[in-house]
């Protein structure tokens, strides 16, 4: 049996080795030229695997820099679309006040131009009667079915709405007028900045003859719903009866109720509705 090294042999032994491995690493930093065994046996050693370490290596950087790039680039269209949406929403409500301008330009000329009205088909009619009792709240036009005038056919004169149709015989139709209680429309009060704010216009003409009417046209709004003396209130649309933004009247005084929470907007109607002698009749179904 060989003889068995004892502790102090291996411990020289292990010293040797560790002394011999430290050399090799020094000597490698003198110069390609010196020979190196312990670098190349390491080399030989390692170099198998290093190829597999630069890839993970590369493969990790890429990874992250794709994951950063896609950051940047989510930032960049997050800030794109939010300029978009501020441009669009500056468009909008410049739209609006150039609008609210031309609007309230037109009606001091006496006149104005809906581009919403131009693909319905109008037909021109005159007043042929009204009843002294409800002169505030019908009254009766010469054009009829035969005309292709149909119930709910909005009417409208020079300035602004007038009512809608209410019943039709093959050459009359009778007018309910926006002054009547009955008559409620779905408006917008419009600002000369552009500004809308949306409401009911309801008329609250009661009965009696022409030369003592009592009533007027009012809306119903939140305090702090900013409406104003002088405002103009258009048509919103809605409902599907009225076409937008045909003028109905002017803000004319604005007054609080007893809570406090609410206001009421009086208006002031556009059309001289006591001496109305002509209209046009918007057809409806056949704009559709």
């Amino acid at each position: 049996m060989g003889k068995r090294l004892n502790g102090t042999g291996i411990a020289v032994l292990v010293f040797f080795l560790l002394l011999s491995v430290l050399i090799g690493i020094r000597l490698t930093g003198l110069g390609s030229t010196f020979p190196n065994p312990v670098g190349g046996v390491l080399k030989g050693v390692l170099s198998p695997i290093e190829k597999q370490i630069l890839q993970l290596g590369s493969g990790i950087k890429n990874n992250t820099k794709i994951i950063w790039d896609f950051r940047e680039v989510q930032l960049q269209n997050e800030a794109l679309l939010k300029k978009i949406d501020q441009v669009t929403g500056d468009n909008l409500q410049l739209k609006e006040q150039v609008l609210a301008g031309m609007r309230f330009t037109e009606l001091e000329q006496g006149q104005f131009r809906n581009p919403t009205l131009e693909k319905y088909e109008k037909v021109g009619a005159s007043v042929i009667n009204r009843n002294p009792t409800t002169w505030y709240r019908t009254l009766t036009l010469n054009r009829g079915s035969k005309d292709g005038v149909a119930v709910n056919d909005p009417v409208i004169g020079a300035l602004g709405l007038i009512g809608k149709v209410v019943s039709v015989s093959p050459s009359t139709s009778e007018v309910l007028l926006i002054l009547d209680g009955e008559g409620q429309v779905s408006a917008l009060v419009r600002s000369s900045a552009g500004n809308g704010t949306f409401g009911i216009v309801e008329g609250t003409y009661k009965r009696g003859s022409r030369l003592t009417p009592e009533g007027n046209m009012q809306m119903l709004f939140r305090r702090e719903d900013n409406v104003n003396a002088g405002d103009l209130v258009l048509t919103a649309g809605i409902g599907g009866v009225y076409p937008k933004d045909i003028p109905i009247g002017k803000v004319l005084e604005i007054q609080l109720d007893p809570t406090g929470l609410l206001k009421t907007a009086f208006i002031e109607p556009l059309v001289n509705f006591d001496n109305l002698e002509e209209a046009y009749i918007v057809k409806m179904a056949v704009g559709k």
